[in-house]
């Protein structure tokens, strides 16, 4: 991830003006390793799904670049028909999706303005469409509808290991005729990360009472 460098040296060091420069022109502007440039390549699309309380959560649908999905399903598609079966699924969930837990599943929500953890993913189910791997899967959010409410949602990965594209027609599905609802994406500030230079793309849902 950053590479940060502390220099302790408690000698006196003659270092001429232009390589002190250049010195900090190479922390500033290289903080990252050479491995962390994206490995993987992800398209994801959220769905906010309401019920009759309110906000019940969202369901994220990513699509995995060839290469990743080709080295996956080698591993777990065990008769290579691309059709994953329970057992597949299932296995796949416990070898290439469990772990996601521990980074929050790349995905970072605000409830106006407050973060909220921790992420769960449920009902996790793998597929092969149009020869790619495809994750679907659920995070619940439990937003009562009682009130005025900003959602904010970004799927990413600080390690700049996986690349994440957002949709950018999200989709909001069963609000009910009392409940005012806007969706669009858009940078918010609020998420900025690596010392605040990267401010991902969020989908940002409002909703209240009509």
């Amino acid at each position: 991830m950053q590479n940060h460098r502390e220099y302790r040296s408690k000698k006196k060091t003659a270092l001429s003006l232009p390589v002190f420069i250049g010195a900090m022109l190479f922390c500033l502007l290289s903080p990252i390793k050479t491995s962390a440039h994206p490995h993987v390549f992800v398209d994801c699309s959220l769905t906010f799904e309401f019920n009759e309380k309110g906000l019940a959560g969202v369901r994220q649908k990513w699509w995995f670049d060839e290469m990743f999905a080709t080295m996956i399903l080698g591993d777990f598609d065990k008769n290579h028909d691309n059709k994953l079966t329970p057992d597949e699924a299932t296995a796949m969930e416990q070898g290439a999706f469990v772990n996601l837990k521990n980074f929050n599943y790349f995905t970072r929500v605000l409830v106006d303005g407050k973060e909220h953890t921790p992420v769960e993913a449920i009902q996790f189910k793998p597929s092969v469409e149009d020869g790619t791997l495809v994750y679907s899967f659920f995070v619940p959010l439990n937003v009562s509808g009682n009130a005025k409410h900003t959602v904010m949602v970004a799927i990413y990965d600080e390690s700049f290991y996986t690349a994440v594209q957002m949709d950018p027609k999200n989709k909001i599905i069963g609000p009910n005729g009392k409940l005012q609802t806007s969706l669009k994406l858009e940078p918010v500030a609020e998420m900025a990360y690596f010392f605040d230079q990267i401010v991902p793309e969020a989908a940002v849902l409002t909703m209240q009472n009509k």
